[in-house]
């Protein structure tokens, strides 16, 4: 196996551009199959604020195992530059270009590359499979849109609908009471402040349905697997319903799974990735072999 670590927008990263990615790469065995092998790019979850270690390399193991060339997208956050919409999604549509132009060295097949984003990074993913074609990426990327198209998304647990997410941590008046060491901002305070370095803007409601992928599903997505526990209090399932529904009338080849506990931030749901939750990773266990099943469906494994 080949590990190279590299700045994502140039040489050397930037303030601007502090985004990197490390590539798994399989060498090519004298006696192996030497077809080009599709590929992954990996988005761990993190609240924005970070990338979460067990969402990244425990990720490209699995997908290496599969016959996927890897690659972990460390996009920007909020501890590395500016996290706003629609920077983190920038960082994903030049990666997945810079696959596309990079495929003979890397031996990839520029028409078998894979999204896959957790929590956090399921926003991210599912804002370029929805927006890939009219959206702001490809020029933020300096690409076409059709290179930075992903062949197929997995989002697994995501964050969907930042407006239902406001109003469901916004339903208890306590929320409003005065938080210790803030400067006096409330609860509510805090949450819009959050809001507004995430999604580029005032959080009102019709900036967060703006920038909701739900309102931007269309026939031209990528097909797309989601998953999901019921009883995920970060990224409430309730969200994701009607993103399935829109692919559903749009068209888009799709899967939802949805598990019936499990909670949120499972990764792949076996021993490298088990954090004193080993009930809750055997329940949602079965998400990957699905998963793979889905892609091989769909020809982009």
């Amino acid at each position: 196996m080949i590990i190279e670590q590299h700045a994502l927008w140039g040489d050397e990263t930037t303030p601007v551009y502090p985004a990197t990615y490390t590539a798994y790469l399989a060498e090519k065995l004298p006696e192996a199959d030497a077809r080009p092998r599709p590929a992954v790019v990996i988005c761990g979850g993190g609240g924005f604020t970070h990338v979460a270690p067990h969402e990244q390399d425990p990720v490209a193991f699995e997908f290496l195992s599969r016959g996927f060339q890897a690659f972990v997208l460390d996009y920007v956050t909020s501890s590395t530059g500016d996290v706003s919409y629609p920077n983190p999604q920038a960082d994903l549509a030049k990666m997945i270009a810079t696959i596309r132009l990079n495929a003979g060295a890397w031996n990839v097949d520029p028409q078998k590359v894979v999204a896959i984003g957790f929590s956090a990074g399921g926003f991210i993913c599912a804002s370029l499979a929805c927006g890939w074609k009219k959206g702001p990426f490809a020029a933020l990327a300096a690409a076409r849109p059709d290179d930075i198209r992903p062949d197929a998304a997995i989002l697994c647990y995501p964050v969907i609908d930042f407006a239902y997410l406001r109003d469901q941590q916004t339903r208890d008046p306590r929320i409003d009471l005065r938080v210790p060491k803030t400067g006096g901002k409330t609860g509510r305070d805090l949450l819009n402040d959050f809001l507004a370095m995430v999604t580029g803007g005032e959080a009102t409601d019709e900036h967060l349905v703006e920038i909701c992928p739900t309102t931007s599903v269309n026939r031209s997505m990528p097909p797309t697997f989601v998953w999901c526990a019921a009883d995920d209090k970060t990224a409430p399932v309730a969200q994701v319903y009607p993103f399935a529904a829109r692919m559903a009338a749009e068209g888009v080849p799709h899967e939802l799974h949805v598990f019936s506990e499990g909670g949120h931030g499972l990764s792949m749901a076996n021993r490298n990735t088990e954090v004193e939750n080993a009930e809750r990773q055997r329940s949602v266990r079965a998400w990957v072999d699905l998963a793979f099943d889905f892609l091989s469906r769909q020809g982009v494994c």
